[in-house]
């Protein structure tokens, strides 16, 4: 009885794919958690690793945005989106026809301030920096990487600095990076086709699994008790 019941208490030992199966049911998301400020997306080339300003440390961005005033007729959707661990709003808009006629589309991540590094700063004509996606604020300057042998400048977004007739509260300015917002859900979008199927097979191979492990459990206890009482 001795020697038995020492058998049977081996078998008690975890399904070492466990683990396994269990990260498969509940993947990291540490690989889709970033958004790439590669500048504007309709240059011919990005710009990825030009300025430091490009790195969108979590401690600038703006989390509380999505609560400034925005302009209705360029608007065009906000989304959250993951970054550093943070919640960031990221914002899309058109240009508005009256200023181009290719109303281009961009999304923005607003940041309080950037690296200045190998940055500058172009002032907007104020008569069309009035007319503005955020309408507390002129877009009084395009922000521009020139750092040293990157190539041709590139065009990263817009400071937008709050106009005397601002009725909202907010900061005083920001910059407007513009981001690959559509790299997350194309990430996102992947990784769940690719992990629905291991996940699927997982489950069961879980269910069985933990099955089996109780099972042995409740068999390895009555012949405990028992063992217990020859």
């Amino acid at each position: 009885a001795g020697l038995r019941i020492r058998r049977r208490h081996r078998t008690e030992m975890p399904d070492p794919r466990l683990p396994l199966i269990l990260a498969l049911l509940y993947p990291s998301t540490s690989a889709l958690d970033a958004l790439l400020a590669e500048g504007n997306p309709h240059d011919a080339q990005p710009a990825a690793g030009c300025c430091p300003a490009q790195a969108l440390p979590p401690s600038t961005l703006l989390l509380e945005a999505a609560a400034l005033s925005r302009q209705a007729d360029t608007f065009v959707r906000v989304r959250t989106r993951k970054h550093g661990g943070a919640s960031v709003p990221v914002f899309t808009f058109r240009q508005p026809a009256r200023l181009s006629k290719r109303e281009l589309p961009f999304d923005l991540a607003l940041v309080s301030e950037i690296d200045p590094s190998g940055i500058t700063e172009v002032p907007a004509p104020a008569a069309e920096a009035a007319d503005s996606w955020f309408t507390d604020y002129a877009w009084s300057h395009f922000v521009v990487c020139t750092g040293e042998g990157t190539g041709a400048p590139k065009h990263l977004g817009w400071r937008f600095s709050r106009k005397a007739s601002a009725g909202a509260a907010g900061p005083a300015s920001f910059v407007a990076l513009i981001v690959r917002a559509e790299q997350n859900e194309a990430a996102d979008k992947g990784a769940v086709r690719a992990a629905a199927p291991l996940a699927a097979a997982a489950a069961v191979s879980t269910a069985a699994g933990l099955q089996m492990h109780f099972s042995m459990r409740r068999t390895a206890a009555a012949t405990l008790h028992v063992a217990a009482h020859p």
